[in-house]
């Protein structure tokens, strides 16, 4: 075993600030996120919220599927070499304009024969819709270069304006009676094209990139991205299986239904979501005196102990919740809503492990951890979907995340060379840290919600 210290206080105090941004950002998304969905839910209702999540799902899917990783390879060569960006920012553009075309050529074909028996509006507007692919192929690459040089705040504001714009177009809509699945949908679109143009922008202005596009570089990229490809596919699958099983077996209602359970149980991730991604590029670009593995371990403690306090009143007081802020007929969500919030404090320490994987340059070891966690989330739902439903889907992604942190911990522990304990003990300069640095602001963001 390799000794380490502890004594990473400046490089933590950079990663508190980066993630302290990128907290605040998702704290505003959040907020946004909920009231565009009480809109959506009351207006709607579960079948009309179970016909939307059909339309927009499979473009990110799509695009997930197209960009072969090389968002975190953008993120870790931006980390590791800030000179390259003209060279990544021009082959983006190019892999956007090519990627995309075939990406919306094949979904026309492909994604009506997935999504099961739907009416005639429906599938026109999911066709309407794969007109998205390109948007957010692009914004993946641009957020890659932004978050790899630490610009979390433009990075932030891409992802905030999506939202923002949803907000104030299903709000509009509502208050003049004429928000329905369509015109959801087409406020979502202008959404994803604001939000890609904003990512443009910042990176002309923060990074000035040059064109220079370099067959070279993209190789390189490629290198990385495809060693971390299958696992962003292997995440996704965890992430998102159920509700593309459910897109295809199951009703509108019951769609509807367990979209808002999801929704909801994401908020208790805020914290893990902005750690883990302040954490990666950090990690990266550390020197070896800087000790990133205290850092790791610091995070993924500090990421738990939030976790597991909100866990307990979320658990209780789930049916009043879902009555009070969706209506009466998403109680019967709560089953489904109490697994899902089990499963975000576990996909909470997952994720970090994952990205702490990624700064080290271990992109194939993540692969084979979130390969595994798919497996056993389609293994799982193959099971208990026809049999539980909701809450079927719901115990399978815990099972997902579950292998998902098991497998990411023990090849953190054995490429390390460092033992488990190490990253787990609690440590007595954690609790002013937690206190101060994150269980406070998530304190104050319970109170604001409330208000």
């Amino acid at each position: 075993m390799r000794p380490r210290t502890c004594q990473c206080k400046g490089v933590s105090t950079l990663l508190i600030r980066s993630a302290k941004l990128i907290f605040a950002t998702d704290i505003a998304i959040t907020l946004i996120s909920v009231v565009t969905s009480l809109i959506g839910a009351r207006a709607l209702g579960p079948a009309g919220r179970g016909d939307l999540l059909v339309i927009t799902l499979w473009p990110i899917v799509i695009a997930m599927l197209a960009v072969l990783g090389l968002p975190n390879a953008f993120r870790y060569w931006m980390a590791k070499d800030p000179s390259r960006c003209s060279r990544l920012f021009s082959n983006a553009v190019v892999y956007t304009v090519v990627a995309g075309a075939i990406g919306v050529v094949l979904s026309d074909f492909i994604v009506p024969h997935l999504i099961g028996q739907r009416s005639p509006e429906i599938m026109v507007l999911v066709r309407i819709y794969m007109i998205n692919i390109p948007a957010v192929i692009f914004l993946s690459l641009m957020r890659g270069l932004l978050e790899g040089t630490k610009r979390f705040g433009w990075s932030g504001a891409a992802r905030f304006i999506f939202f923002g714009v949803q907000a104030v177009g299903f709000s509009t809509l509502w208050g003049v009676g004429r928000l329905t699945v369509a015109t959801a949908a087409f406020t979502m679109i202008a959404a994803q094209m604001i939000s890609m143009l904003l990512a443009s922008i910042a990176v002309m202005r923060e990074l000035k990139p040059r064109w220079s596009p370099s067959w070279q570089e993209f190789r390189t990229s490629m290198n990385y991205g495809l060693r971390d490809y299958a696992g962003e596919i292997s995440d996704f699958t965890t992430l998102r299986l159920d509700q593309m099983m459910l897109g295809g077996m199951a009703s509108n209602t019951a769609m509807g239904l367990y979209v808002m359970a999801v929704r909801l149980s994401e908020i208790t991730t805020i914290i893990a979501g902005a750690l883990a991604d302040a954490l990666m590029p950090e990690v990266a670009g550390s020197a070896k005196e800087d000790d990133p593995e205290a850092m790791l371990a610091k995070t993924l403690r500090l990421t738990l102990y939030a976790n597991v306090i909100i866990l307990v009143p979320l658990w209780i007081a789930a049916p009043l919740m879902l009555r009070i802020l969706f209506g009466q007929s998403f109680v019967p969500a709560t089953g489904a809503f109490r697994w899902l919030l089990v499963a975000a404090v576990v996909w909470s320490a997952g994720t970090i492990v994952i990205r702490g994987l990624q700064g080290f340059g271990h992109p194939g070891l993540t692969t084979i951890a979130r390969s595994v966690s798919a497996i056993v989330t389609a293994s799982t739902l193959l099971v208990l979907l026809p049999k539980m439903g909701i809450t079927g889907a719901a115990i399978s992604s815990l099972a997902g995340y579950g292998a998902l942190l098991v497998v990411a911990l023990g090849a953190l522990v054995y490429r390390r060379e460092l033992g488990l304990w190490h990253y787990l003990r609690p440590q007595r300069h954690d609790i002013p840290f937690a206190k101060i640095k994150t269980l406070t602001s998530f304190y104050l963001f319970a109170r604001s919600s409330e208000g």
